[in-house]
């Protein structure tokens, strides 16, 4: 049976810190500790269209999405970011808060039952 792709990717971290395993589960630690609240903003500020806000959320969750390598979202939160910076094309913007709502609370389950985290 070929194994399930995962939502996310270690590589970077196993790379970079020398395959420290507890350095690993601590940035997904915080990951799941902090991205909730990030997303929960980002959410918020596009219902209410406070694009300064998406943009402030957007670029705020954008540095930990590049660091789990979350590919299906890569792109799209820095669309979301420049869309809000640029108030251009805010239309599309709740579908896509959507989409990385949805994938990340996917890898934060995946997380917690990967590193065994509450």
């Amino acid at each position: 049976m070929p194994e399930v792709a995962k939502l996310y990717d270690t590589a970077l971290l196993i790379r970079t810190h020398n395959a420290d395993q507890e350095f690993v589960k601590f940035m997904a630690s915080l990951f799941v500790q902090h991205m909730p609240e990030s997303n929960a903003g980002l959410e918020k500020a596009c219902a209410e269209s406070n694009w300064e806000k998406v943009y402030f959320f957007a670029h705020k969750m954008k540095a930990s999405i590049d660091l789990f390598n979350l590919e299906p979202i890569k792109d799209i939160i820095r669309k979301v970011e420049q869309r809000a910076l640029k108030f251009t094309q805010t239309d599309l913007i709740p579908g896509d808060v959507i989409f990385i709502t949805d994938y990340i609370q996917q890898c934060i389950s995946a997380m917690k039952m990967e590193f065994e985290l509450e």
